[in-house]
């Protein structure tokens, strides 16, 4: 795999240039530029986000911890977790996040250590989706500097949650069946 070095070498011009070139620096000429992007495209040079993470002190990445990828077809009734993780993912990745999954394997215990896993990947933030909608005990390392939101749970402390609205969502449907059952018995 080519680094930026072999970039600089092919291109004939310092490592610097290739680094502003990368970050899109305006001090660079336009034939400098084009110069450089066409050396990393036939040396097929890809950059490395984990530089560029240790540079930013931003790494991209959401964690996320669920059973949803081993979790049998005997779940429990409601959203399935799947969805929730789908979902996240698409938001995210419109944000140009990435989601850095970890499967419990419906083993609640793996918790801890999925969590220290994904916080040393330098995740920016934390997402622990539930199986059903329930109160978790979410009691495991994760400080100010990776925060956390349970999804299809809530838990004593106040983390911020996202939970089904089951009485609203009730509520609509049975609203939309009357209003159905009343037109068609004035017609």
């Amino acid at each position: 795999m080519a680094t930026i070095y072999d970039v600089a070498k092919a291109a004939g011009v310092s490592p610097k240039t290739v680094s502003r070139v990368l970050n899109e620096d305006p001090l660079v000429s336009d034939k400098t530029r084009q110069l450089v992007n066409e050396t990393m495209l036939e040396l097929e040079y890809i950059p490395s986000k984990a530089a560029r993470s240790m540079r930013s002190r931003q790494s991209g990445l959401i964690g996320l911890i669920s059973s949803s990828v081993s979790s049998s077809t005997e779940a429990p009734a409601g959203l399935p977790s799947i969805f929730v993780v789908k979902g996240a993912q698409e938001v995210l990745g419109a944000e140009g996040k990435t989601l850095l999954m970890a499967d419990t394997e419906g083993d609640e215990s793996r918790i801890p250590s999925l969590v220290q896993m994904l916080l040393e990947h330098r995740v920016e933030g934390l997402l622990y989706v539930a199986d059903y909608h329930r109160v978790v005990d979410f009691s495991v390392g994760v400080g100010a500097s990776s925060p956390l939101v349970l999804a299809n749970c809530s838990d004593q402390k106040g983390t911020p949650s996202v939970i089904p609205d089951n009485i609203g969502g009730m509520y609509e449907l049975v609203s939309a069946l009357l209003a159905r059952i009343t037109g068609a018995l004035d017609t």
